[in-house]
């Protein structure tokens, strides 16, 4: 199902390619949809200052190419298999595990900013209660892999956003890929990283799931 009942305007974009930043390999894309600009870089500490400015206009869903949860299910032969809904590259094996280590430093690290420069942000897990109003962050999985992957991280980046973008401007939410699995809950390390960095005190916040967006998704 497509989520989008609560939104009521159109929002920002803003993807993370997450990698190595030391290396050169993390790069991110923001889409102001109020002044139809795109910007692009590979330096975190740039991208801080625009997300700042586009809070003040219209929400933000604000993507992570990185596992944000993961399953905790009750037999323990089942505890590292594939969220249901994600297909053949399961966050718990290869690249996903390994940017999932990578970005547990990296987004505390974008929190800590973000509220430094602007502590009252709401976020939001999931689509639940996000109207996309100025001040607004929800947080998303990105998921960019195989034939949709681009040249670059940037582009990676790029092509999440633009995938995004007409869901925008209908003032609607992407359809997540994650699907309902019996007997199972979730670790939600975005609200780990959150508590940590004092940004919200509830802890029930890390049973929640995250949606998880493809660029394959139709906006139709």
């Amino acid at each position: 199902m497509t989520y989008s009942s609560d939104i009521t305007q159109p929002y920002h974009i803003c993807v993370i390619d997450i990698g190595s930043p030391k290396l050169g390999n993390l790069g991110w894309c923001l889409f102001d949809i109020k002044k139809n600009q795109e910007l692009t870089g590979d330096n975190l500490d740039d991208l801080f200052p625009h997300l700042i400015e586009a809070s003040k206009t219209s929400g933000i869903i604000l993507g992570l190419e990185a596992p944000l949860f993961v399953p905790l299910r009750p037999d323990l032969m089942e505890a590292t298999r594939a969220r249901k809904g994600e297909g053949r590259r399961p966050w718990s094996a290869g690249a996903g595990a390994q940017v999932l280590t990578m970005n547990l430093p990296i987004m505390t690290y974008i929190f800590k900013h973000l509220y430094a420069l602007k502590p009252e942000i709401s976020y939001f897990l999931n689509e639940h209660g996000f109207s996309a109003q100025p001040g607004q962050v929800m947080i998303f999985e990105a998921l960019v892999s195989g034939a949709d992957k681009g040249a670059s991280h940037i582009n990676d980046a790029q092509i999440m956003v633009s995938s995004c973008l007409p869901f925008s401007q209908s003032k609607r939410l992407p359809q997540s890929i994650l699907e309902e699995e019996n007997q199972t809950e979730y670790l939600n390390l975005s609200a780990a990283a959150l508590l940590r960095r004092g940004i919200w005190s509830d802890p029930t916040s890390l049973c929640l799931a995250s949606p998880i967006y493809k660029p394959s998704n139709d906006p139709i």
